[in-house]
């Protein structure tokens, strides 16, 4: 497994986490898309999780979210994130992240202790703070179009951070 530094690959979320700008409604066009000067991001929406998230266009049909009950670090939920190879290539689906979802309470606990960080925190409302962890590394052999589409996938999340927003 090729990995990447972890440090490196949290400072760039940790860069990239920021909100996006808030426009209106109609401010972006299906023009804008087709024409390269706005991005039509994935959606993915999670019932179980009530929360809703955008992922880059590389993502879209090359993933499968799945959200179960989750006590790692003191979460309560969590929503993992596999990459979803074509079936030709005849590699198993592998973690691209996870967003575990905490109480404020039990966020304040899971980052103030020692070792590397658990995760980014993305955003928070009343009830929950939500945090993504990313992949440390790409799983699949190097050259191939797996591990191609794997690297794509990951520096587009790290270059255009998801956008959640609780239900």
């Amino acid at each position: 497994m090729r990995k990447a530094p972890l440090f490196l690959a949290l400072a760039l979320v940790t860069a990239a986490c920021g909100e996006r700008p808030v426009t209106k409604k109609g401010d972006i066009t299906p023009a804008d898309v087709i024409a390269g000067s706005a991005q039509a991001f994935d959606h993915y929406e999670s019932a179980e999780a009530k929360f809703g998230i955008d992922f880059p266009p590389s993502w879209k049909s090359h993933y499968i979210g799945a959200a179960h009950a989750d006590t790692a670090f003191g979460s309560h939920m969590a929503v993992v994130f596999q990459f979803k190879p074509d079936p030709a290539w005849k590699v198993p689906p592998q973690t691209l992240m996870a967003v575990r979802i905490f109480t404020p309470d039990a966020w304040a606990k899971a980052a103030a202790r020692p070792g590397p960080p658990i995760g980014i925190k993305l955003t928070q409302d009343a009830n929950n703070v939500y945090v993504v962890s990313l992949a440390t590394g790409n799983p699949y052999k190097a050259g191939t179009t797996a591990a191609d589409l794997f690297d794509t996938m990951m520096l587009a999340v790290i270059n255009t951070a998801p956008h959640l927003t609780p239900r």
